[in-house]
């Protein structure tokens, strides 16, 4: 790894020098010349303990020249690392990893702001993506194949692009001489073209956390399955904590802050334990007949039992699809699993996604590009299988190819019924072909190696199970915000879905939707209207 530092930038840098990854990590300082999150750090620690002023106080500091982070080091015995590296915010921003990766960043962490570069904004004319480590593929031909993959992907994509918008400027009758209908026009050919890029593109996203954020970001990153995952942690603990790398003019601005970051592998301990104990009672017969859509895939229920919810999840992570018969637990299994998760998880060790439920329920199937969107909503509690390590992958696939993906609702448009067989076409060549690199692939690598790149080949179209919970502010706000013109069809249209679902469970929603202006996938305003 390179370390380097832009004073005139305020930006310190750090590049992986690896065969395999281009990853890059920055951060961007609040001062080149002190630790300013250190010292708002140590003020806020003083101010809990002070009947002054936070004027006074810091007066003090500057007069007598206080080193804030060393005496953080001395008064952490007094207020514990967690509520003093909560106050200490580190701007960073991460790039050319896999799409998948940034996506689990922000669904991993519960406090985050962040920015994530959209795909309207990227030229995949010249694809980017990591490929297999030789440490852990010496197999050449296995990774030759999965690069063959993903650059078909790529491929297909670049070739439809152009006949999408080329059909879609028709339909709509686009007026060549409006600059805003020839945006839309392109933003909308991106939005259903995207479906056949491979979810493992390189991609870029800006992160706002605190120290105690980051640190814990980076210990269970770097206890993960994932080889993307631990050289992104390992770049990050370099860059912002304690390290043998050094750089003329860059001074760490939290470095006494980012602690505890071994690898913390209760998440991955406990789910593992649990998954073992209930796949000695359930059975792995997943239901075959799923939805055709989006919106026929919802299901919305209030005040969920918050022990079916936890069971709920473990048995998605067997059975993605959903199980033909639910496991029926009993006390004793109750106590069984308690057992194991109180072992492994504390105040210090908190359960995380899996472990989250909330007033409402939404449940459903959606493509990958729909619930990258909808994943930003961190103010709902989220739980996808497939953003787990231990999900059952040959589960996940365990369908027939047009089973596999929902493609833009654009698509579903009369007129483009050649168009759309098109897309059909390669997406089921797309599975076909990953079935097949996956079957080479467990003879010469490990489990976890094949599960991670899998998920890196699969198209942004695939199908994959979702459940959110929000209070009734969040889904209001969410309804509210992610119908309106502007936005991706395909969230548009699942998000009034929940709304309208929501009106069959209480009328109190009725003057909501009432008031929403129902997406529609042929109207030319809604069409270019850019929000």
């Amino acid at each position: 790894m390179k370390l380097s530092f832009r004073k005139d930038l305020h930006i310190a840098s750090l590049r992986a020098e690896s065969e395999w990854n281009n990853f890059k990590v920055h951060t961007l300082l609040q001062n080149c010349e002190s630790k300013q999150p250190s010292i708002n750090a140590y003020l806020g620690a003083r101010y809990s303990r002070s009947a002054d002023s936070i004027v006074d106080i810091a007066s003090e500091i500057i007069k007598n020249n206080t080193d804030a982070a060393e005496r953080l080091e001395k008064i952490f015995a007094g207020y514990g690392h967690k509520s003093v590296g909560d106050m200490a915010d580190l701007f960073v921003c991460i790039e050319n990893i896999p799409m998948a990766v940034v996506m689990k960043i922000f669904y991993s962490s519960p406090v985050i702001s962040g920015q994530e570069r959209s795909t309207r904004f990227q030229d995949f004319q010249y694809p980017e993506f990591i490929k297999i480590p030789k440490e852990v593929c010496n197999d050449r031909e296995v990774s030759k194949e999965y690069e063959r993959i993903m650059l078909k992907q790529f491929k297909d994509y670049k070739e439809l692009l152009k006949p999408t918008k080329e059909q879609l400027k028709k339909f709509f009758k686009i007026n060549e001489d409006s600059a805003q209908e020839n945006s839309a026009l392109t933003a909308r050919a991106f939005d259903t073209a995207r479906y056949l890029l491979p979810y493992g593109h390189n991609s870029s996203s800006a992160f706002l956390m605190s120290a105690r954020a980051w640190s814990e970001r980076i210990s269970f990153m770097c206890a993960s399955d994932s080889v993307a995952d631990n050289e992104i942690s390992n770049m990050l603990l370099n860059i912002l904590g304690d390290s043998n790398l050094d750089v003329r003019g860059y001074i760490k601005e939290a470095d006494g802050l980012i602690r505890h970051t071994d690898p913390n592998c209760c998440r991955r301990d406990s789910t593992k334990e649990i998954i073992s104990l209930l796949e000695k009672e359930l059975s792995k017969e997943q239901i075959t007949n799923l939805p055709e859509s989006e919106q026929e895939a919802i299901k919305i229920s209030y005040s969920p039992d918050c022990m079916e919810a936890l069971l709920s999840h473990y048995e998605a992570l067997i059975n993605p699809l959903g199980s033909k018969r639910e496991f029926e637990f009993s006390e004793s299994d109750q106590e069984k699993i308690g057992e194991i998760i109180f072992d492994k998880h504390d105040h210090h060790n908190q359960l995380g996604n899996i472990g989250q439920s909330g007033a409402i329920k939404i449940e459903g199937f959606a493509s990958l590009g729909t619930l990258k969107d909808l994943n930003r909503h961190r103010s709902m509690e989220r739980f996808m299988p497939l953003l787990h390590d231990q999900i059952d992958m040959d589960q996940e696939l365990g369908r027939r190819n047009d089973q596999c993906y929902y493609l833009c609702n654009y698509l579903e448009i009369p007129v483009f019924s050649k168009l759309r067989k098109e897309y059909e076409s390669r997406l089921e060549d797309t599975y076909t072909q990953i079935r097949g690199w996956r079957e080479m692939a467990k003879e010469v690598v490990s489990k976890e190696v094949c599960d991670e790149f899998t998920k890196y080949m699969l198209p942004y179209a695939h199908n994959t199970r979702y459940i959110y919970y929000g209070s009734f502010d969040d889904l209001q706000y969410v309804v509210n915000l992610r119908t309106r013109n502007g936005g991706h069809i395909s969230y548009r249209k699942l998000v009034y879905e929940w709304l309208r679902s929501l009106t069959y469970m209480d009328s109190i929603w009725v003057p909501l939707l009432k008031k929403i202006i129902e997406p529609k996938i042929d109207d030319k305003h809604q069409f270019v209207d850019r929000g």
